[in-house]
């Protein structure tokens, strides 16, 4: 019976049908969350809010992150980035480790890690073993790491043979990566050096590397291996390939932090979410914003590791505080979210909504942060955890100070962006405490779940306000009874301009430039067989090494090189055919000083697998057949060879003629290719031999030939 008068009196109410035509849909939707039924010969719209009210009833008792939660925002958050064990800093995560049982680590963004070993072994004078880097496939390796120490790859493909250029460690390892793509087979290496290792040994799903370090000679053992044992293999790597993007509808690699939610949401969770809703925050998100450094990037991004060793709400805190998000449980079961940004406020809360408020002043006492530096990860630190630069909120004698841990941010212009927005929550004018109503659900996003409303008006007379606020955290305590924790906010808390508000980052390992060393000039480069190039300069004072730093055309991080001497070339390899490599040098010093890196414009070129173009062809011939030209050719007797392009002309130069087909074949083997009713003509056709890399190799030709219209 109390459950009748409480849906009775529910109904009797307007604080949450301000339109008459939606009374129906309103008054089934909270009888279906109390649990009731519609009756018999109730209208459509009723019957549809029973169902919406129940199915939310379902999913939100309990809340989606912890107790009855359903809704987060940073000044909730917030509280929960300070040190804890739960949260290992990101140095902790790259070492290579074994124990009888591990946690599956995922990895969003672009990372710096090292995982747990999942085989441990020794054969050939060589220690075996495999670092699991993540519990799902990733994109790729971005920089490869031993212990403190980038290393390049070359394309060596013989298993017993090193393929580490870097000196002192070049000769002394290997490094083979496999990604958890499907169709993953077991590493030959490893099945070639133990009996025990079969077919079964894929490590499907997951993904690392098979790494084997030899014993060096007894005087290099300490340059070779600084800490005494094999490497610690932590590269940098691009994780989670496999995010849905619903403005494409496609799958693959991003960091943009709607994405990433997304898929937390969805694939760790176990929640559902409305696309419609991430494909707007995915677009917010990918705005893009000036840095300090007069650089664009975008607006959110997520980087990081996350663990199940870690509780949800560390996970969710970690996500949603590295891009100031708000998480909310919607009335249909989803879950939503919005990223830092302001959004004119559309709902206001007076004083009827509340059943008891209360409004605090005075900036969280001595708790509220003078300054705040967050502790984000810097990649010119070695991707390791470094103070950012500090947001001054208030210029004290002794200030309070504030660190919040920030692993998944790893640009200092996104920490510094948020430093301002933490010293602003945590030092907001009020601070409001009260229980609401069914006002609960319209902050949700109302019975047809859309979109929450994370900043509200609050106008109380009795209080005197007439303010903006957001909502920090939004607690179910029953039915139709919502506890509201909230902190005032205006506009321009939202605002950064980058060249007067980011602080100067800090500068960690980085070599000190000294003018007087110069720069070696005359630096060229040119591609070699299997994926190297050679660079040559200008000969140096012996005083001086070189390092050498490249990197694709269009990426962002740089790899490098040093020589153990000096020298006026190096070789490199690991480049990837038909890719274009730009490539910068410098000298060091015995000590830490170096040299600016030059020249200036790099240098680029294009690497090329195979740099011999084979020889012409044997033979060459076209004849007709049907109205049909039949292109005849043998191919060089030739280990370069690869292919054969036919072009097709209508007079003799070939500058006019045009690809028409490439035919793939083998060496010394006769081949052809029909070219299907070109027309009624005189037709010019040129064939040209190609390698693997397509260099070609002498063009023969032109063949004509005349195709007549068949008479009568």
């Amino acid at each position: 019976m109390r459950r009748k008068f409480l849906i009775a009196a529910f109904l009797g109410t307007t604080a949450l049908t301000p339109e008459p035509a939606e009374a129906a849909a309103v008054g089934g939707f909270i009888v279906g969350a109390l649990g009731g039924a519609a009756a018999a010969g109730a209208s459509a719209a009723f019957v549809a809010g029973v169902s919406v009210g129940a199915a939310f009833a379902a999913t939100a008792i309990g809340g989606f992150i912890v107790k009855t939660v359903v809704a987060v925002g940073l000044s909730a958050l917030a509280g929960a980035l300070a040190p804890k064990p739960s949260l290992p800093p990101p140095a902790a995560r790259m070492v290579n480790f074994a124990q009888p049982v591990t946690y599956a680590e995922y990895v969003f963004g672009r990372a710096r890690k090292g995982g747990p070993l999942g085989f441990r072994g020794f054969a050939d004078n060589r220690r075996y073993y495999v670092p699991i880097l993540a519990a799902h496939e990733i994109e790729g390796i971005v920089e490869h790491w031993l212990d403190e120490r980038p290393v390049a790859l070359t394309a060596e493909a013989e298993q017993g043979v090193s393929n580490i250029s870097t000196a002192p460690i070049a000769g002394h390892g290997r490094i083979n990566v496999f990604t958890g793509a499907a169709g993953q087979v077991v590493d030959p290496g490893l099945e070639a050096a133990f009996a025990e290792i079969t077919t079964a040994h894929d490590f499907k799903g997951l993904a690392g590397a098979v790494l084997w370090a030899k014993r060096p000679p007894q005087e290099s053992f300490s340059k070779i291996y600084p800490n005494g044992k094999q490497w610690s293999y932590a590269p940098v790597l691009d994780g989670k390939k496999d995010l849905y993007d619903p403005r494409t509808g496609s799958r693959g690699y991003s960091n943009n932090a709607a994405l990433v939610m997304a898929d937390w949401v969805v694939n760790i969770l176990g929640r559902g979410v409305d696309w419609d809703e991430v494909a707007d925050e995915a677009n917010a998100c990918d705005l893009l914003v000036t840095n300090a450094e007069r650089e664009t990037q975008p607006l959110w991004t997520l980087n990081g590791t996350i663990s199940d060793e870690q509780s949800y709400e560390d996970q969710r805190a970690q996500l949603a505080a590295a891009c100031d998000a708000f998480i909310y449980e919607r009335t249909d079961g989803k879950v939503g979210f919005t990223f830092g940004r302001w959004i004119e406020p559309t709902l206001t809360l007076t004083a009827d909504d509340f059943f008891a408020v209360e409004l605090s002043e005075g900036k969280w006492g001595a708790d509220a942060p003078d300054e705040v530096a967050a502790v984000y990860v810097e990649p010119t630190n070695g991707w390791r955890e470094t103070p950012s630069g500090t947001w001054v909120e208030n210029d004290v004698a002794k200030p309070v100070r504030d660190e919040p841990q920030l692993y998944m941010v790893h640009n200092h212009n996104q920490a510094a962006r948020m430093n301002k927005r933490i010293a602003r929550t945590r030092r907001a004018k009020y601070q409001l405490n009260g229980t609401i109503g069914m006002a609960g659900y319209e902050i949700l996003g109302g019975r047809d779940g859309g979109r929450s409303h994370r900043f509200i008006r609050v106008v109380h007379d009795d209080l005197g306000v007439d303010d903006y606020f957001e909502v920090g955290e939004l607690v179910r305590e029953g039915v139709a009874t919502f506890t509201l924790s909230a902190n005032s906010v205006r506009p321009e808390d939202f605002d950064f301009d980058a060249e007067t508000e980011e602080p100067q980052r800090p500068r960690y390992g980085a070599v000190v430039s000294d003018s007087d060393i110069p720069v070696p000039e005359n630096l060229t480069g040119a591609p070699q067989d299997n994926g190297s190039a050679l660079f040559v300069w200008d000969p140096q004072d012996s005083a001086y090494t070189q390092e050498l730093r490249y990197r694709p055309v269009g990426d962002s991080y740089w790899l490098t090189q040093q020589t153990s001497e000096s020298t006026d070339r190096l070789r490199v390899g690991g480049l990837a055919d038909g890719q274009d490599y730009e490539a910068q040098i410098r000298n060091r010093t015995a000590g830490v000083g170096a040299s600016d890196w030059g020249p200036e414009t790099p240098v680029v070129l294009s690497a090329v697998a195979d740099t011999v173009p084979p020889g012409g062809l044997s033979a060459f011939s076209v004849s007709e057949a049907a109205g049909n030209a039949v292109i005849s050719f043998t191919a060089p007797n030739d280990s370069h060879y690869f292919g054969t392009r036919i072009y097709r002309g209508w007079d003799g130069s070939f500058d006019n003629a045009v690809l028409i087909h490439t035919e793939y074949g083998i060496s010394s083997s006769g081949d052809s290719y029909t070219d299907p009713a070109p027309g009624y003509a005189t037709f010019y056709y040129w064939a040209e031999p190609i390698n693997s890399s397509e260099l070609p190799g002498p063009r023969s030709g032109p063949q004509t030939i005349t195709i007549n219209e068949p008479g009568p």
